[in-house]
């Protein structure tokens, strides 16, 4: 006799007993699935949705008043780059401080952009990353003793005692 073999009365067993095995396997595999795709459209519903042609249309008006030329190709670009910049923002949402979604993603303001937006996750992440390594420069301007900017006084373009 083989080691291997088993009587047919003992593979219905195994069947048996293996099925509801199966059937939480798959049942867990569906959830682990479901829920992975929940997480990616949760950040997809939470990050604002604007209109990027409108705020690329917008800024190359802005840019042509500043005497810069226009072109159809710098609208591709700026919705290409805002696009992708969105992409990002969904893929990377739950890394994000709350306070960092707050502060930095403002969809009403004059011409909201992802790249912006994006721009101000990464430098509140270095500015955190740099606080807590103690690597924060020291003020630029001289605090008095109550904890306030003095300015220096200024006459005719020059700094007076």
């Amino acid at each position: 006799m083989n080691v291997f073999s088993i009587s047919a009365a003992h593979a219905g067993t195994a069947r048996l007993r293996l099925r509801p095995i199966i059937a939480n396997a798959a049942f867990i595999a569906g959830v682990i699935t479901g829920l992975s795709g929940f997480v990616a459209d949760s950040a997809q519903a939470q990050v604002p949705t604007v209109n990027i042609q409108k705020t690329c249309r917008e800024a190359a008006t802005a840019m042509v008043g500043l005497g810069s030329p226009n072109s159809a190709r710098d609208d591709e670009i700026c919705v290409k780059s805002e696009n992708d910049a969105r992409e990002r923002m969904i893929k990377d949402w739950s890394s994000y401080e709350g306070s960092d979604r707050r502060d930095c993603v403002q969809p009403k303001a004059y011409l909201p952009s992802y790249i912006e937006w994006l721009t101000c996750f990464e430098m509140s992440r270095n500015v955190r990353e740099m606080r807590q390594k103690g690597q924060m420069m020291a003020p630029v301007l001289p605090t008095g003793r109550d904890g306030y900017v003095t300015l220096p006084k200024v006459r005719n373009g020059n700094v007076v005692n």
